[in-house]
């Protein structure tokens, strides 16, 4: 999709973010089919760009597991909002297990799933149920944004010259705001929305 990649605005952040960042994201249309993904993703599935553009995600889940996979994302497709953990299986036949979500968004004017992988969460409480009508403070969306490029707590915080506690802190309360349960979900919401990302940090 580079063609279509927008120059300004929104768009050039997300790029930038799907470029940059060490999280697995991945861009599926419709029915389920990969239509890009960066090097993090590609190093999770294994083979070339040319071999798994093209394919369907499905096909990386269990047998076992397609009929009630297949009944999600057509509930994702109505409500826009899709996480949990899973197996996927790789190109070579081993399996990683995942935790995972998808936003809805319209990327290079086409409605695609933006699906975000991460391997291993980090734990933090979970925030109370439901998205608030709070804008993210410029902190929250500063440490949003360093998740999304793949940073990890200790890092975020080294970075700022904040503790721990607080980058968790800030973290707790972008979920709360943003209606996200895992980092995972916090990724993919982040990426579809135009005020959750801060372009000075991906810019840095």
């Amino acid at each position: 999709m580079t063609e279509a990649r927008g120059e300004t605005g929104w768009e050039r952040l997300f790029w930038l973010v799907f470029d940059r960042t060490s999280n697995p994201v991945l861009l599926l249309d419709e029915e389920r089919c990969i239509v890009d993904l960066n090097s993090a993703a590609l190093d999770l599935f294994g083979g070339r760009r040319s071999d798994v553009i093209g394919t369907s995600i499905r096909d990386s889940i269990r047998p076992s597991e397609q009929a009630t996979s297949d009944a999600e994302w057509t509930a994702f497709l109505q409500s826009g909002e899709y996480s949990g953990t899973r197996d996927l299986i790789r190109g070579d036949g081993s399996e990683v297990r995942v935790a995972f979500a998808a936003s809805l968004g319209v990327v290079g004017g086409r409605r695609l799933a933006i699906y975000v992988a991460i391997l291993q969460e980090e734990h933090v409480p979970e925030s109370p149920a439901g998205a608030t009508e709070l804008p993210l403070t410029v902190r929250e969306r500063e440490i949003v944004t360093l998740i999304a490029l793949g940073k990890e707590t200790a890092e975020i915080a080294a970075e700022l010259h904040i503790s721990a506690e607080t980058v968790r802190s800030h973290v707790r309360n972008a979920m709360g705001k943003l209606g996200a349960h895992t980092r995972a979900q916090l990724v993919a919401i982040a990426l579809c929305g135009e005020h959750a990302l801060d372009g000075h940090s991906v810019d840095a």
